[in-house]
């Protein structure tokens, strides 16, 4: 197993900020590094050259009015596809709006952007939120997202929140909303982001983590299960990625991780380089892993492209949804903080490069 990533130790309040604040600091830039040598003696590695075919196609989603919308997520309700992505606003350089707009079955968008309406106040929180994920329960519509906590002056600490969203005479609004703000492991001074929501017989689950596989009961946040799978993965910690859907009987889901190399991509320089990679779990209890990447998914041009500025040096993939079709996966996933894209995958070719899990 080639390891491409320096691990680097740090509070996981920090592990938490790595992914999309506009508002902190830029950091300095780091040292230019003319190669990067793995046991192999590999010089500087060009990821687009990795492509193991599991990517058909990419495309890049333009939104009229939002050209710089990212970190997307998609649902098929009602018999149509919903995309729901963050909106960068150039006078605040926040990102904490929703906006939704219908595509058609080329992934086209239909219509205007409508903004998701959240007509609640909660006192336990800021108006901050990130990367929310539709996702659905039977035939009702939700949102997830992270958002800051209110009450703590020297960091920001995030819980997930959800609610069920609602359309009606053309706009979409959430009710109902719901901060996870105590639930069965809870450390106080952790942020929590980028939990796995999943319909379990018309009942909402959450996946928390990876390693162990713990699955949140919504009615009451307790660990309704927890298994460990003997999992080998070299690029950065276990991150979820999008909501958990059934195909063929048990739940897939793409899932991200991070850590600092050099790549052609980067200039040679030593940055933060997000991955995904793809999991399955079991269709019913205790919802342990079967299978899971044992590196991640590469495709022509998901680290080629437009250079966008980002809060620090990095190099983003990020997905966040995805819709099953037959033979195909189409996953949609954010590019650099600044660009939305849908990626037609090969479900037999995805689940052939999957690697059976031991459970223990």
């Amino acid at each position: 197993m080639w390891k491409w990533c320096f691990l680097f130790f740090a509070p996981l309040s920090l592990f938490s900020w790595l992914e999309g604040e506009y508002e902190l600091f830029d950091e300095p830039e780091e040292e230019i590094v003319e190669t990067f040598v793995d046991a192999y003696g590999t010089r500087v590695v060009d990821f687009d050259e990795m492509d193991q075919g599991i990517v058909l196609e990419t495309k890049q989603i333009v939104i009229p009015g939002y050209p710089d919308a990212f970190n997307p997520s998609i649902v098929r309700w009602g018999g149509s596809l919903l995309l729901s992505f963050r909106i960068y606003n150039y006078e605040t350089k926040t990102a904490h709006q929703t906006g939704l707009i219908w595509l058609d079955e080329e992934f086209n968008p239909i219509g205007e952007v409508q903004l998701l309406q959240m007509p609640f106040f909660d006192e336990n929180c800021r108006m901050k939120r990130q990367d929310p994920r539709l996702f659905t329960i039977g035939e009702r519509l939700f949102v997830t997202f992270n958002n800051v906590l209110q009450g703590i002056s020297n960091r920001e600490v995030r819980r997930m929140v959800w609610a069920e969203v609602f359309y009606d005479d053309g706009e979409f609004y959430a009710l109902d909303s719901e901060v996870i703000a105590d639930f069965e492991g809870i450390k106080d001074w952790r942020s929590e982001k980028n939990w796995v929501p999943f319909d379990y017989q018309g009942k909402a689950y959450f996946g928390y983590t990876l390693i162990p596989h713990k699955i949140m009961d919504s009615e009451n946040w307790s660990i309704a299960a927890s298994t460990r799978g003997d999992i080998r993965w070299d690029w950065g910690e276990l991150r979820g990625g999008t909501p958990a859907l059934l195909v063929d009987g048990n739940y897939l889901s793409f899932f991200h991780s991070s850590c600092s190399v050099a790549s052609v991509h980067s200039g040679g320089r030593r940055v933060q380089h997000f991955f995904m990679g793809a999991y399955i779990f079991s269709g019913s209890f205790p919802f342990e892993i079967q299978k899971i990447s044992s590196e991640p998914i590469f495709a022509d041009r998901f680290y080629r492209g437009v250079p966008h500025k980002t809060w620090k040096p990095l190099q983003v993939i990020f997905p966040m949804g995805f819709i099953a079709d037959g033979p195909l996966i189409w996953l949609v996933y954010g590019r650099q903080d600044h660009e939305v894209w849908v990626a037609k995958l090969s479900k037999e070719k995805l689940f052939e490069s999957l690697t059976p899990v031991k459970n223990k």
